[in-house]
């Protein structure tokens, strides 16, 4: 081979590890930024999750919902004091689920922070959304659905495994 070939290959090479890293360098550098810009929504959602509001309408739909009203009266049908505690959860996760189905946010940033409540919650509000579906709106609260779906499918046990997280006992002294 003549020595002008072996430069011309090595400056190939070199050229091409260089495109390499340039992508590679850019494609971290625009995951970054976008979670940055994501950050705000984030913290708003987990700040609202931390209310009183939120902690009532949880309890509400998880203990008393299906003892005070039958299903089939769908969301529409339900007072206004449930309504609006269903309301609370249910556009909730299903804003929610917009953000993960739509790849704004990880889904196991969602799924290890809410954990399986999002799939309790769904349990409990399923039977009056699936009358609602069937009576009024077919696409009703859909995105919550299929949140719960995706945390059922990847329990937060799976998502704390892959994150590798820790765990430290107190200690006895």
């Amino acid at each position: 081979m003549d020595s002008t070939v072996v430069l011309n290959l090595a400056a190939l090479s070199i050229s091409l590890t260089a495109l390499v890293i340039s992508i590679r360098l850019g494609l971290r550098q625009i995951r970054v930024a976008s979670g940055g810009l994501h950050l705000p929504v984030v913290l708003e959602t987990f700040d609202y999750s931390r209310s009183t509001a939120w902690f009532e309408a949880q309890e509400y739909v998880l203990t008393t919902l299906a003892h005070e009203h039958h299903a089939e009266t769908g969301w529409r049908g339900l007072p206004e004091e449930a309504r609006t505690h269903v309301n609370i959860i249910g556009l909730f996760y299903d804003d929610l689920g917009k953000l993960v189905a739509h790849g704004v946010i990880d889904q196991s940033l969602v799924i290890g922070s809410y954990g399986m409540n999002i799939v309790r919650l769904w349990d409990s509000l399923a039977p009056f959304v699936y009358t609602e579906r069937r009576e009024h709106v077919p696409q009703f609260w859909m995105y919550f659905e299929d949140l719960a779906a995706r945390t059922a499918a990847l329990p937060p046990e799976t998502v704390y495994a892959e994150l590798q997280m820790r765990s430290r006992p107190p200690r006895l002294d």
